[in-house]
């Protein structure tokens, strides 16, 4: 799975396009955190298109147990893909997750502009 992370603007971008399965984006997901656990507390971008078709609520789990403690403030995590029904997955990340926000946005560019709205909301 490539990934990238932006030092400077503390977002941790990953594209799941070239992945075969879930196990695969939560090992490396899983990986990332364990080297870096401040990433927790970050925003992130989640390209997906297409998404893992065998995710489930046992790879949320599973991520949710091995993450760090909540961040001081509400972190985001930007779903770009053009699956509909998203939203309804985003949701329940919500709820594994304390003090983050998962969101479902069309482009890279939308999730950035996301970002920094919420940002500038936590801040001022």
């Amino acid at each position: 799975m490539h990934y990238e992370i932006d030092e400077e603007a503390k977002i941790l971008l990953f594209d799941m396009a070239s992945v075969r399965s879930a196990d695969e984006v939560l090992a490396t997901v899983m990986s990332l955190i364990a080297q870096r656990p401040e990433l927790c507390a970050w925003d992130w971008i989640a390209l997906g298109d297409p998404l893992p078709d065998d995710a489930s609520h046992e790879h949320l789990a599973k991520l949710s147990a091995a993450w760090g403690k909540p961040p001081a403030v509400e972190a985001v995590t930007a779903f770009v893909t053009p699956d509909a029904f998203f939203h309804l997955w985003a949701k329940v990340m919500d709820f594994q997750f304390v003090r983050r926000k998962h969101l479902v946005v069309r482009d890279v560019a939308a999730a950035r502009s996301l970002i920094e709205r919420r940002r500038t909301v936590r801040v001022g």
